[in-house]
């Protein structure tokens, strides 16, 4: 990632942080939109947003922007019809022409290609992809009978309990259940390994946050005052879908189980935090 730091001169009081974070960084209007849309943008070590918030002499403007790379994408596993993708984090699922489904079709020049399940746009990791329409009907019931196991590990906020082994609340009206294993904690934070088993929208962000250790670098759950920098400037939010054990679409007494390494972001949060 690049991180930018500048002082708002004297000439630039009362602009816009908008127009400010175009000028400096040498953007369009449009990019520094973006970027402060992203919630990635630090004023006086506050996140800030809005577009018009007015910049004062002095104030100290910090900016984080993912590294432009294109790399290919990794097949954790092919089994049938299926591929299991490494997602990065940065990129939607699907339902875009930059999503990760559209990057997987072009790669594989294969225009049926289609996930099977979702992720977070910043939760990397193991997600499920068919080679065509008939692969991903025929994972629906699978998924259904909650045949799928899923498994993340996070870094969170605060010393979490060896005793919080199970999380059970309602997301949404529908009950949620989030089972929690401590891997290692300090007075600050801990890191985390978590099987889900109901699939909530966000139910490890919601769950998590619901007992006061919000998943560190959560800008939708999760609180940013006060915390040193290696905390208040993380990229992303610091959850990865770390396993996925399921049955084998062609021999379903053997299941498969599948792994996705912890991406660089995150052993460098856990080396900063000193959690392993």
């Amino acid at each position: 990632m690049q991180k930018e730091q500048f002082q708002i001169k004297p000439h630039e009081d009362g602009f816009t942080l908008l127009e400010v974070l175009a000028d400096r960084l040498r953007c369009s209007k449009k990019q520094a939109k973006a970027l402060l849309d992203s919630k990635q943008v630090f004023v006086n070590e506050q996140r800030i947003w809005m577009a018009k918030h007015t910049v004062e002499r002095k104030d100290i403007i910090e900016t984080i922007r993912p590294e432009e790379t294109v790399k290919k994408l990794e097949i954790l596993k092919k089994a049938g019809d299926l591929l299991i993708i490494n997602k990065p984090a940065g990129l939607v699922t699907n339902g875009s022409s930059k999503s990760l489904e559209v990057k997987l079709q072009r790669e594989l020049n294969n225009p049926e290609c289609c996930a099977v399940h979702r992720l977070d746009r910043e939760t990397s990791g193991c997600v499920i992809f068919s080679q065509n329409a008939a692969g991903k009907e025929a994972m629906i019931p699978v998924f259904k009978d909650h045949k799928v196991v899923k498994i993340y590990r996070a870094i969170v906020s605060g010393r979490v309990s060896e005793h919080l082994q199970t999380i059970t609340r309602d997301i949404d009206g529908q009950s949620a259940t989030t089972m929690v294993r401590v891997l290692d904690r300090t007075p600050n934070a801990s890191y985390l390994e978590l099987r889900i088993k109901t699939g909530r929208t966000h139910q490890i962000r919601k769950h998590l946050s619901a007992v006061r250790h919000p998943v560190l670098g959560d800008k939708g759950y999760a609180g940013d005052k006060n915390l040193r920098e290696v905390l208040r400037t993380l990229p992303r939010q610091m959850l990865h879908a770390y396993k996925l054990v399921f049955p084998h679409p062609n021999n379903p007494e053997h299941p498969l189980r599948i792994s996705a390494p912890v991406p660089a972001d995150f052993r460098d949060t856990l080396k900063a935090l000193r959690l392993k």
